[in-house]
């Protein structure tokens, strides 16, 4: 037995799973209340043929579960973590305190879709372990990225999460950090402008340049059709037409809708942004729209999500079968993969998202101003969010007008491709 093999032992580690390349520690349900999380860990290392978590990931698992045994059989008292006064952890716990007091003094409170959207919490899952109990005024900027002298490779921080994770993690967190420091500053912890992160720079990932085509599109949905897929297939078709992102397709819902001599029209407020949004369809996805809720063998109800998995062949109590359930964030990206994959072969990378981007290049192409672009987006295309917000509120003339450009440009993108 080599020394991984002997770190590792033969026993499985509770909680720790291997899913889309990384190590995770998974909490169960129950877990959860008591500040459980699930967190993603590293890639792992290859043992022979079996890939398994390093070391340190399975240390920090042993460690979560033992806290958990101590808190299940009362042993421990479920409490929220401590850190001495002065330092980032105290920060930070005022930090998190303040921010769910501003939002409770405008009356709202974070749905569970922007609660795991939240960079805060999802950063400090990289901060707290570091600097949770350090001063912040000793932090030196040798600790987000310095050279390993002995092999010439960064090392540090923004070095460990670019391996780990990606560059667009490194960025978020980084970003979080630098938005913390300022607070700290505020809060009299440290100085404004002593933020070791400063000492380089924190460059943004390119964007995401991928674009669909309609035909592209109308292959997809088809091919989902076929395949049983028929939620999705009403999904991407709703998803080309009205310019959405992936969460509000999720939990878009029949009571939302309206028509007019063109289509449906979905009035919501969009997830991220808060912003309204007239999400419009054409005669097409209307029609694949209506298509699948008709296919349903039971009655949506006016506040329920409409789009929906395949179902489970598994039953409950009683032999009945599981009704599909509503789609997940991770089960809609799983879907859109079998089906991309089985149209286009496993080479493509495109994701449902970019249908998004791609809408814009259409209407950019036929002529749309940003402004009017923002509208149908409900984002901050335009200049100024708050300026639209007062300046330009939700136009149903206009989300229909972009809605014709799209088709004008659409036009020219295919002359132009043909050519």
């Amino acid at each position: 037995m080599n020394r991984i093999e002997h770190l590792m032992g033969k026993d499985t580690i509770r909680h720790l799973i291997f899913m889309r390349n990384r190590w995770r520690y998974k909490p169960s349900h129950l877990m959860k209340p008591h500040g459980f999380k699930f967190l993603t860990f590293g890639p792992g290392m290859m043992v022979g043929n079996h890939n398994v978590p390093s070391p340190e990931d399975q240390q920090r698992a042993i460690e979560l579960n033992a806290e958990w045994d101590r808190i299940r059989l009362g042993l421990q008292q479920d409490a929220a973590p401590r850190y001495a006064p002065g330092t980032v952890g105290a920060a930070y716990l005022r930090v998190i305190k303040m921010r769910s007091a501003e939002l409770a003094k405008q009356g709202l409170k974070q749905s569970k879709d922007q609660q795991t959207r939240d960079d805060w919490p999802r950063a400090w899952t990289w901060i707290g372990p570091l600097w949770g109990d350090t001063d912040p005024k000793t932090i030196q900027p040798e600790a987000f990225l310095s050279i390993d002298e002995r092999t010439g490779e960064a090392t540090g921080l923004v070095a460990l999460i670019e391996k780990q994770v990606s560059i667009s993690e490194r960025h978020r967190v980084v970003k979080v950090w630098r938005a913390l420091w300022k607070k700290m500053a505020a809060m009299g912890y440290c100085a404004l402008d002593a933020d070791p992160s400063l000492a380089f720079a924190n460059r943004a990932p390119d964007a995401r340049q991928a674009i669909w085509s309609e035909g592209e599109v109308v292959r997809l949905c088809k091919r989902a059709w076929r395949m049983g897929y028929k939620g999705l297939a009403a999904c991407m078709a709703t998803a080309w037409d009205s310019q959405l992102s992936p969460i509000d397709l999720r939990s878009l819902t029949t009571g939302q809708r309206a028509d007019d001599i063109q289509g449906a029209i979905f009035s919501l407020a969009r997830t991220k942004t808060g912003r309204a949004a007239a999400a419009s369809l054409g005669k097409r996805a209307t029609w694949a729209l209506d298509a699948y809720i008709a296919s349903l063998s039971f009655e949506l109800l006016p506040n329920v999500p409409i789009f929906r998995t395949r179902g489970s062949g598994t039953t409950k109590k009683g032999g009945k079968p599981q009704p599909p359930s509503p789609y997940t964030k991770n089960k809609l990206a799983e879907d859109f993969r079998t089906i991309r994959t089985a149209e286009l072969g496993e080479a493509e990378d495109r994701k449902l998202s970019d249908m998004r981007r791609s809408g814009t290049v259409e209407a950019t192409a036929g002529g749309a101003d940003a402004q009017a672009v923002s509208t149908k987006m409900a984002n901050t295309l335009a200049a100024s969010a708050r300026l639209q917000k007062t300046y330009n509120p939700v136009n149903l003339v206009t989300v229909r007008e972009v809605d014709a450009i799209r088709r004008e440009g659409r036009a020219k993108l295919r002359e132009n491709k043909t050519r």
